[in-house]
């Protein structure tokens, strides 16, 4: 049996650098680092989504939202650097996650 020294360094495994030049990793160029929404803000979605396996009693690869759709903002969040949103269309009775740059502020209703 190897036993190891009292006195032996400890073998590295992994080492964490902080690199500067990474900080927009995530984000596309000129992508605010802000949150673009707010809770209750009505959007207007820019892509259509369709269902990745992830939504409930919903066929795979079934169209969540249409291009165009209007929902509203729940919530917003950060992680990894990037910037997402709960969105829901009432008018789809779905619940998505989105990000910033997939959906436009949508006028406010009987507004032209």
């Amino acid at each position: 049996m190897n036993h190891p020294t009292p006195h032996s360094r400890p073998v590295t495994i992994g080492r964490v650098v902080h690199d500067a030049r990474r900080r927009q990793v995530g984000r596309a160029p000129g992508v605010p680092g802000k949150h673009e929404f707010k809770r209750g803000d009505a959007v207007r979605s820019l892509t259509q989504i369709t269902n990745d396996g992830i939504y409930p009693h919903r066929d795979i690869g079934e169209t969540l939202v249409h291009q165009g759709d209007t929902g509203m903002v729940r919530e917003s969040w950060s992680f990894l650097g990037e910037i997402y949103y709960t969105v829901e269309f009432f008018n789809r009775a779905a619940v998505v996650i989105m990000r910033g740059r997939e959906m436009v502020r949508a006028a406010p209703r009987g507004v032209s």
